[in-house]
């Protein structure tokens, strides 16, 4: 018996000093554990959600520098100014040219006694813009030679028109000096292109 109790007191002699050997953690100090754990999560996903916020903001700036438009391009190139034609003169007749031709006497006489050949030529000049024209009677009326003179006074511009339009409707054309001092033109017509001459038997003929 005072073995059992020896051993009893034994047992209960050592289980106070096995308690005094092995220690748990308090409340407290699981708490203070756990709390920096939290701490080092939160500070890794902070840290990770400013790295992704930096990432995609570099990326959001190079997306927008691609994207921007280029600067358009100045043309700083000084034009050329091209020449402005200079119109050429006009082949009609000057509005001076054309009051000369009014104020030139011309007698127009027919020469060939074929009636209406002195009227015929005055519509024509008066079309090219000689209206101071007279008309009459050659003493000669047998001519086939269409005659011209002109006063010294005349253009040389007037003395080649006329002289042209005669070659183009008569068959001869002689160009002389005017003695006329009545007239600045005198012309004595001849026969037209194509036309015979009249028998010398027929009456005196019409202007």
């Amino acid at each position: 018996m005072e073995e059992t109790q020896n051993q009893s007191q034994g047992f209960s002699q050592d289980t106070p000093q096995q308690d005094k050997g092995v220690s748990f953690p308090t409340v407290g100090e699981q708490n203070k554990g756990g709390g920096a754990k939290t701490l080092l999560i939160i500070g890794i996903l902070a840290l990770i959600g400013i790295l992704g916020y930096v990432i995609y903001r570099s990326a959001s700036e190079e997306g927008t520098g691609e994207l921007a438009e280029p600067t358009p391009y100045e043309n700083t190139a000084i034009p050329v100014e091209e020449p402005t034609p200079v119109p050429s003169s006009s082949p009609s007749a000057s509005p001076s040219a054309t009051a000369d031709k009014t104020k030139v006497k011309i007698q127009v006489q027919n020469g060939t006694g074929i009636t209406g050949e002195a009227a015929y030529l005055q519509n024509i000049l008066k079309a090219m813009g000689y209206t101071n024209v007279t008309v009459g009677n050659s003493p000669t009326q047998d001519e086939t030679e269409t005659t011209v003179s002109f006063a010294s006074s005349v253009s040389s511009d007037m003395v080649s028109e006329i002289t042209s339009k005669l070659n183009a409707t008569y068959q001869t054309v002689t160009k002389t000096s005017s003695t006329s001092t009545a007239y600045d033109v005198v012309i004595v017509t001849g026969l037209r292109k194509g036309a015979t001459a009249k028998p010398s038997a027929s009456p005196t003929a019409t202007p």
